[in-house]
């Protein structure tokens, strides 16, 4: 005795839609089924579509800053050139202290740390001769 399937399969489906003999639960099924294939791609193609314009508008985003960013770091180490500085800082009746003058000497270091590179740059900042003058310290912070 053969089983006798109860549910068509699709190529059935498909087949009896092309001649005609389609009963109307089946052609709603068929059309449900076709329906939510076409709209589920044109969602994902949408929300795909989506993406690479976000994706895109970040990269010329991304781009604009770091040009951006290039300019403000020319203008920045234009604003902090000793060329720009002491002539400004000699209008305003500014000079140079000598090792003699200076009390205190404070060392500040990246990451909270005074290096011996960081004296050095004390010792030159000085003229050259003792890190720091008599009676004055050498600070971290």
């Amino acid at each position: 005795m053969k089983r006798q399937n109860t549910i068509p399969d699709i190529p059935t489906i498909v087949r009896q839609a092309l001649h005609g003999r389609l009963s109307s639960l089946n052609f709603l099924l068929l059309l449900g089924f076709f329906s939510t294939i076409v709209l589920l791609y044109i969602s994902l193609h949408v929300h795909f579509f989506s993406i690479s314009q976000q994706i895109a508008d970040s990269t010329d985003r991304l781009e604009m800053l770091r040009g951006r960013n290039v300019v403000l770091t020319a203008s920045y180490n234009d604003l902090v050139s000793p060329e720009r500085i002491i002539p400004i800082a000699t209008g305003y009746g500014m000079r140079a202290g000598s090792p003699g003058e200076m009390t205190r000497l404070a060392l500040y270091g990246r990451g909270g740390r005074v290096t011996r590179e960081h004296l050095g740059l004390a010792k030159a900042a000085t003229g050259g001769g003792t890190i720091a003058p008599e009676g004055a310290s050498v600070e971290k912070r």
